[in-house]
């Protein structure tokens, strides 16, 4: 069975997006835990120069004013974005700060400290297997791993831009590899080829069939080539598409919202559960409804592979709570930092809380 899988890097438009909106978010937890943030980045190349614009809802303890988003914006495409273009340059760019304060309504449903409420509704999945050692699904798996290697490429050759996409197709006679990845004009794509090829192989076992920039080229890219916008990767940042989506985006979101705590708390129980030898692969789906504490779905799929009786598996799923207050306390959901922490998917990486194997 044919089963593909695609990545992008953090110089993508909309990664770049996504990591503003979560430099912001960490920028108001750093200046006040009890920060609420809901925030989107939008971001295109224009005939002056360039347009971001940061919106959403934030709660004026975060304190962060025009001059804090200016900074942050420009921070984020340091990191992100090597070369300007006439249409998107570091330099002349217009910043919008769009920001507005939080919702009542909202603030008055979530701010019960002691028993904290969902801050919206929702579904949220988490999914775990044994297949790798990262506890991911295998072809997401090898997409993400040729994608980090890439980034380090991007980072350290001068010939290149850090815009880029991996994609892998497994199941057939050999493993199918597309890489699209942005470039300077005079570059050798001969001796990128031969490089890359080689870079592949570290992570594929047998004969592969390797795509390189089927465009052609790839000068343009990042906001200048195409717009980025906060939330359009959410099967990118989670599983890749043989798991389904549950909630909405992660990025630019505090954890009092369960689309983020609560994706990552599923993790964190799929994983234990694989990782304790309950079963072999695990999928956790729960729900939420706004202000109210408890789970109104918390449900265990092991696809068949569960090894002990159903008494033993609800004994370890009971001892992890899912309201959202104890979620971040566990999983110190207000300390993150969440502009590094979130890259390259938001799971598989050992060091994340919500990735630790509990001693149980």
């Amino acid at each position: 069975m044919y089963k593909t899988a695609e990545t992008v890097s953090p110089g993508h438009p909309d990664k770049i997006a996504d990591l503003i909106s979560d430099y912001v978010l960490t920028e108001a937890l750093s200046n006040n835990s009890k920060s609420r943030v809901a925030v989107e980045t939008f971001l295109t190349g224009t005939t002056y120069g360039g347009l971001v614009v940061v919106g959403g809802e934030i709660s004026d303890i975060a304190k962060i004013d025009d001059k804090g988003i200016e900074k942050i914006v420009k921070d984020a495409l340091a990191k992100t974005i090597k070369t300007s273009f006439e249409d998107f340059q570091l330099d002349s760019l217009k910043i919008q700060n769009e920001l507005t304060p939080q919702s009542e309504e909202i603030r008055s449903a979530v701010e019960d400290d002691e028993d904290l409420g969902a801050g919206d509704q929702g579904i949220m999945v988490g999914y775990a297997t044994n297949e790798t050692e990262s506890f991911m699904p295998p072809t997401f798996d090898i997409s993400r791993n040729i994608q980090m290697a890439l980034w380090e490429i991007q980072n350290n050759d001068e010939k290149l831009d850090l815009d880029s996409k991996v994609q892998v197709t497994t199941g057939g006679e050999e493993t199918k590899v597309v890489i699209s990845t942005q470039h300077k004009k005079d570059i050798d794509i001969d001796e990128l080829r031969i490089n890359l090829e080689d870079m592949i192989t570290k992570y594929l076992d047998g004969k592969f069939q390797f795509d390189l920039n089927p465009s052609g080229s790839f000068v343009k890219g990042g906001p200048a080539g195409d717009t980025g916008l906060t939330g359009r990767k959410i099967v990118v940042d989670a599983y890749g598409p043989t798991v389904p989506v549950g909630g909405g985006a992660f990025s630019g979101k505090d954890p009092s919202k369960v689309d983020r705590s609560a994706a990552y708390a599923a993790r964190h129980l799929a994983k234990n559960i694989v990782a304790h030898n309950l079963a072999d692969k695990c999928q956790i789906r729960v729900a939420y409804a706004i202000g109210k504490a408890e789970p109104y779905e918390l449900s265990v799929d092991t696809f068949g592979s569960q090894k002990e009786k159903d008494s033993v598996l609800n004994d370890f799923v009971s001892r992890f709570g899912m309201k959202p207050g104890v979620i971040i306390e566990r999983l110190d959901l207000l300390n993150v930092n969440y502009r590094e922490d979130t890259l390259f998917s938001h799971f598989g990486h050992e060091n994340r809380n919500w990735e630790k194997i509990e001693d149980i």
